[in-house]
């Protein structure tokens, strides 16, 4: 039998034979490396765990300066450790407890070390220092930071707007809404919302004199930030935001019009309610429901007419919670001849528990005339043709022929 050399004319036996031998000592060598890189990183994994044991049972004591800084400071492994236990009791600590690790973080030098790495290091090693700088929570972190949101790979740049955010300092919101409003933050907008709200969350306030001079996105961006902190004080700069020609920031002031004051909520979440565009009418009506007052029931009663099926059943839905004006609005509503109006509010009575109570009422023989039969009478009827008519959304018609 002629081997596999020599069935190829002209064929180099020795040459052969030095590939194949070349390829035998590159796969040994390839799985030596594999072995030892294994090894070396079980190895590690075992030195982990056993100087984390031993931190994590003094870390008090190094933190209180009872155990000298040179018995760690030198081993980055140690480093490491030691950090990472401060950050997170940082993320739970009371705002004295905070500054106290904080100053250990800046006596110790892991503040400046952690900067180094951010300056220096590349991919995700670079990536998990810049959230590491951010949850400290320092203002040292804001520069180095900033320095990043232009980096050109994406997942540094959504790294560093995220470290900013965990930093909850307002002063670090500040170079994340400069760079978006001129245009040189390529970060989808969630993790920017994201941050920003954890950025102005103890000082909503703050975050007004960026909105007063916002324009185009940044200004949507700003509204809808605004809304999710919204606070009482804010109910004037929400009352301008409701006029805006946009319609984005007319349905983040709507959100944040539940918190202001009655006399200024409720004018402006009723022009809301009418407004040209479906979600910014939505938003309100959404608003109008927690702000749960007697004397929204107008606005509700406008908008459980609305040609929006979404809008119609949240209206619905809140009016069936003033269990005490049902008969009232019920009356409204069959007074109207809208039979999408009236089989939301069915819908909304059945989910809620309130529809036998209402037809309870109804029957009282206490309560027997002619108006009372006739809002019984509809009650049913409606309730019958509920889910067997099913008419086309969004047109208006009415209950009755």
């Amino acid at each position: 039998m002629n081997s596999v050399p020599n069935s190829f004319p002209n064929f180099n036996a020795g040459f052969f034979w030095t590939v194949a031998a070349v390829a035998m000592l590159g796969v040994g060598m390839l799985l030596v490396f594999l072995m030892g890189r294994r090894v070396i990183h079980s190895f590690r994994i075992r030195r982990y765990d056993e100087l984390a044991f031993k931190i994590h049972n003094q870390w008090r004591e190094i933190v209180r300066g009872g155990v000298p800084m040179e018995t760690w400071r030198k081993d980055p492994m140690q480093c490491e450790i030691v950090q990472s236990i401060v950050i997170e009791e940082i993320g739970a600590a009371t705002d004295k407890d905070r500054a106290g690790l904080q100053d250990f973080l800046r006596a110790s030098g892991l503040i400046g070390l952690c900067i180094e790495k951010v300056k220096e290091r590349h991919g995700w090693s670079r990536r998990r220092a810049i959230l590491a700088l951010g949850a400290m929570r320092v203002p040292e972190a804001i520069a180095p930071l900033s320095e990043v949101l232009g980096d050109w790979q994406l997942e540094t740049r959504v790294a560093a707007v995220q470290a900013l955010g965990r930093t909850g300092l307002a002063e670090a919101a500040e170079p994340i809404i400069e760079a978006f409003m001129v245009g040189g933050l390529k970060v989808p907008l969630d993790p920017v919302t994201n941050a920003l709200v954890r950025c102005y969350l103890d000082r909503p306030a703050a975050i007004l004199p960026f909105l007063r001079r916002s324009q185009g996105e940044s200004r949507e961006l700003l509204a809808r930030v605004a809304s999710e902190l919204a606070t009482a004080e804010m109910a004037d700069e929400m009352i301008v935001l409701a006029e805006d020609p946009r319609a984005e920031v007319r349905a983040a002031a709507a959100k944040a019009l539940s918190l202001a004051p009655l006399p200024l909520a409720i004018p402006a979440l009723g022009d809301l309610a009418r407004d040209e565009v479906w979600f910014v009418r939505l938003r309100a009506v959404i608003a109008v429901g927690e702000i749960r007052h007697p004397r929204t029931i107008p606005i509700l009663l406008e908008a459980v007419r609305d040609p929006n099926r979404l809008i119609r059943m949240r209206a619905a839905c809140t009016l069936a919670r003033f269990e005490h004006r049902r008969i009232e609005i019920l009356q409204n509503i069959v007074d109207s001849r809208d039979r999408y109006a009236l089989h939301a509010l069915i819908s909304a009575l059945e989910l809620g528990g309130g529809f036998d109570q209402t037809l309870k009422e109804l029957s009282d023989p206490l309560l027997h005339d002619e108006t009372a039969e006739r809002l019984l009478a509809a009650l049913r009827e409606g309730a019958a043709g509920l889910w067997a008519t099913r008419p086309a959304d969004p047109v208006v018609e009415s209950v009755f022929p």
